[in-house]
């Protein structure tokens, strides 16, 4: 399973992005929307990059999320002429595309670790360093702010799933890895987790958010069945009902991992993998 590099080797990568990049610090600094005095730190070491931070470093230096963190992927494009008319309208774009990024990866990670009743607008505009007006313009309901929440986590979800995917085309592989991506191992992990069951618990009270969370479920649903039914077109499982197989898998996976986020002392997160490892059992063996 792809982790993120150690904290210096990320750092340099974080450095190179910003020297690359065709702006002064302060200008970069103002771009991802943090104080010049908090990035010329972070740079040195003595401050930590929150995730928010990281993810408007990638967009206002052009790389992915997962080349700063892995060192997978493209680097950054050194600077070039300086800007003119065209690229500071290109910039003011990225400006805006970024203040959204900001916003998103605040409120996804407030709700995931505040609970959603407990976030106020108040707390996202602080944590992004913006105005509330500004968190109304991209959500103007805390509905909408959860749905934004849930898709955020649900891409970020299948964006770890392919990239664990293009290393293998065995389709017993792909379901061990699969597992692997839903254990929580780690922070993220427990994020994405919270954000998706309490969007479980809000679509009962509230029917305007079932759309969503039905289209994102259907998504990693048919992730598994599609699995599923390339197994079976390797000889596996042929007798089996790929439906009622994949219904098995996820109505399980949910349940051990409602469990493990609520600290069930019971329930660990190597039992909750031995568990999913025999979810397919007799009909597909993982182990």
């Amino acid at each position: 399973m792809e982790r993120a590099d150690d904290a210096e080797a990320v750092l340099e990568r974080v450095r190179l992005v910003v020297g690359s990049a065709p702006i002064s610090q302060r200008q970069f600094a103002d771009r991802i929307g943090m104080h010049p005095t908090a990035l010329s730190k972070a740079l040195n070491g003595s401050r930590r990059f929150a995730d928010h931070e990281l993810a408007a470093v990638a967009k206002v230096g052009k790389v992915s999320l997962r080349y700063l963190r892995t060192g997978r992927g493209r680097p950054p494009v050194a600077a070039g002429d300086p800007a003119g008319p065209d690229t500071r309208r290109r910039a003011n774009a990225v400006d805006a595309e970024v203040r959204k990024a900001q916003i998103l990866e605040a409120t996804a990670r407030l709700i995931a670790r505040r609970g959603f009743h407990r976030v106020r607008v108040a707390d996202i505009a602080r944590a992004c360093g913006t105005s509330t007006g500004t968190v109304h313009y991209h959500f103007p309901t805390k509905g909408d702010a959860l749905r934004a929440a849930l898709r955020h986590y649900a891409d970020r979800l299948h964006e770890r799933l392919e990239a664990e995917f293009r290393e293998t085309d065995s389709p017993t592989e792909r379901l061990r890895r699969l597992i692997e991506v839903q254990l929580i191992i780690g922070e993220e992990d427990r994020d994405e987790w919270s954000v998706w069951v309490q969007s479980w618990n809000e679509a009962i009270i509230d029917p305007a958010l079932r759309d969503s969370q039905r289209e994102i479920y259907a998504r990693w649903r048919q992730t598994v069945l599609g699995l599923v039914q390339a197994c079976r077109d390797e000889g596996m499982a042929e007798d089996a009902d790929a439906e009622a197989l994949t219904s098995r898998f996820t109505g399980l996976t949910d349940g051990l991992a409602v469990q493990v986020l609520a600290g069930n002392g019971e329930m660990s997160v190597t039992r909750m993998r031995e568990l999913l490892l025999d979810a397919f059992e007799p009909h597909i063996t993982l182990r």
